[in-house]
């Protein structure tokens, strides 16, 4: 959901916002929370946690991390940065967690399932002629393993890693590199993401921006706001191919 002013653009607002729906050039999807749900890690950090594991505060600590990365210009991988970050969690909890264990942990998000309904939607998108890629902070080795574990490997053109570039989301540099490896203008260009730093990097360059508003979800950034809002990945495929 957005904050009270901000409208959301939908399918009845086709006629006023036809140059914000139409299908573009390119579809970038981000990975992690948008195609791919999280919530199976939950399980496995109560192993460790035990009841109410801090899943959504490691990911956080993981992208704020990778923001501190940027600032400093020292690019490191994302799953080191997840590994220290589960690591400082565990001794703020005062739980012990060995390096070895805050690995595995980590290489378990290889295995995240896709959200029930994007299977369907990326096929129906694929079909009409899109052009997708996954843009991701996550290494390739990482994102292309879990594009295949969760089958969407058929729909996606390549995996676009910010490893390529050495800087991570939101940082403009690996929206034009996705762009540019893939042959299209920026404005050509559509980033799909469940998070609203993520449209606002894509949007800070030139390109359109989709904000996937799942559960839990919320737009809290200032204008300008993403090109379209949507509730899941279904709806952005109706939202452009019908």
């Amino acid at each position: 959901m957005l904050p009270e002013g901000r409208s959301i653009r939908t399918r009845t607002e086709r006629s006023r916002y036809d140059a914000r729906v139409d299908p573009p050039g390119l579809l970038a999807f981000d990975v992690n929370e948008t195609l791919l749900s999280l919530a199976p890690l939950r399980s496995r950090m109560e192993e460790v946690f035990g009841e109410d594991p801090p899943v959504g505060e490691w990911f956080a600590r993981m992208l704020h991390g990778s923001l501190v990365a940027n600032h400093i210009n020292r690019y490191r991988p994302f799953g080191a940065i997840g590994v220290e970050a589960l690591l400082a969690l565990a001794e703020r909890r005062g739980v012990v967690v060995s390096e070895e264990h805050a690995r595995e942990l980590v290489d378990a998000m290889k295995a995240l399932p896709p959200y029930p309904e994007v299977y369907g939607a990326l096929e129906r998108l694929f079909d009409a002629g899109l052009v997708m890629v996954a843009l991701t902070n996550g290494s390739a080795e990482v994102a292309n393993a879990q594009i295949e574990n969760a089958g969407l490997h058929p729909f996606l053109r390549r995996v676009v890693s910010v490893e390529e570039v050495g800087r991570f989301k939101p940082d403009p540099v690996p929206y034009r590199h996705a762009a540019e490896v893939m042959g299209v203008d920026l404005r050509e260009m559509m980033l799909v993401a469940a998070h609203d730093w993520d449209c606002a990097g894509a949007i800070s360059v030139g390109a359109r921006a989709v904000f996937v508003s799942r559960p839990g979800a919320v737009w809290s950034l200032p204008s300008p706001g993403p090109d379209l809002v949507v509730a899941d990945i279904a709806e952005l495929a109706t939202e452009l191919v019908g």
